[in-house]
């Protein structure tokens, strides 16, 4: 049996650089078809341990769902971390060769966790929920242009866009709504996330299609993967204040929403947010625990597979 290897893959629009720790693997190649199949058939000389490859605003995605098909271990890493470890290591120039050791490396001492083969329902639901996000987010630009708008035919245009970017916004609403209920899994989950007051239609898509380990991990592991887990800042005798680092902004984002809805119409958080309050906590501080506790809740009623249903709360 060869030595196991831990495989970095540093991707451009064009190509993509392979390397790997211990040495064996080093190959340039095209980001097309032909390139990824050469990729694995290279592959299958070696024994893998794992392969990690950094998020490149989606020149990847080709290539993670190839390998992830053929059964190789994949993760796809935050670049910032990945950056951060090579200054770490005292690796500062960067070249696509230099990044894909930097990524073996990086395999070979953190061993992050691998990812799941996504369903093609979960792939294509992925996908329409962050075209809906890009869109949502270029209505509220231009709403903001908007009361700004002096020139007749410059407001008209305005409103023309956004006419145009709710008609598209609505029709993706319900290619979601198509995608989620054409997938048994998906639509028992959407069923209980929905089912925790506070959480609507939008907060569960973001959920199932951005993270999809929801209910297959503990509070810690959820927590820290939305980058909602407090990490401690101490130094001898000197105590920072812990705060929250990383993780899946769009996932957060969306939490965020989703407190302020549930503050208002769900006893449970509402309560768990007065308490932290009335204890003197910054509203940062308290909007903060309470997306982190409705996020263990609704990853403990997915993994559970039932309803939410809320205790009673003895009125003071």
């Amino acid at each position: 049996m060869s030595e196991p290897l831990y495989v970095g893959i540093d991707v451009a629009k064009e190509s993509f650089d392979v390397a790997s720790d211990p040495a064996g693997l080093a190959l340039s190649l095209p980001n097309d078809p032909t390139g990824r199949q050469q990729l694995l058939e290279a592959l299958r000389g070696h024994t893998v341990a794992l392969i990690v490859l950094e998020a490149t605003g989606g020149y990847e995605r080709a290539l993670v769902a190839d390998l992830l098909h053929a059964g190789q271990p994949v993760v796809v890493a935050n670049p910032r971390q990945v950056r951060d470890f090579a200054r770490g290591i005292g690796q500062l120039a960067k070249t696509d060769r230099i990044d894909a050791q930097v990524l073996a490396q990086f395999a070979a001492l953190v061993k992050p966790r691998p990812r799941e083969a996504a369903s093609p329902e979960a792939v294509a639901l992925a996908e329409l929920v962050t075209r809906r996000r890009q869109l949502s987010d270029q209505m509220t630009q231009e709403s903001n242009r908007l009361p700004h708008a002096r020139h007749p035919d410059v407001h008209r245009s305005l409103k023309k866009s956004l006419r145009g970017l709710e008609q598209q916004i609505d029709h993706l609403d319900k290619l979601i709504r198509q995608n989620i209920d054409s997938d048994d899994g998906l639509r028992r989950k959407d069923q209980i996330v929905q089912s925790f007051k506070g959480a609507g239609p939008g907060t569960s898509a973001m959920l199932l299609a951005q993270l999809p380990e929801l209910g297959r991990l503990n509070r810690q592991q959820v927590a820290a993967l939305a980058g909602l887990a407090p990490w401690d800042f101490k130094s001898g005798q000197w105590a920072g204040q812990s705060r929250i680092w990383g993780g899946r902004m769009p996932v957060r984002n969306m939490l965020y929403m989703a407190a302020l809805s549930a503050i208002r119409s769900n006893p449970i958080i509402q309560q768990f947010y007065q308490r932290l309050m009335s204890q003197g906590k910054k509203f940062k501080v308290a909007i903060t625990a309470c997306m982190r506790k409705i996020l263990v809740i609704l990853n403990t009623l997915v993994r559970n597979d039932c309803l939410w249903s809320p205790p009673l709360i003895k009125k003071a």
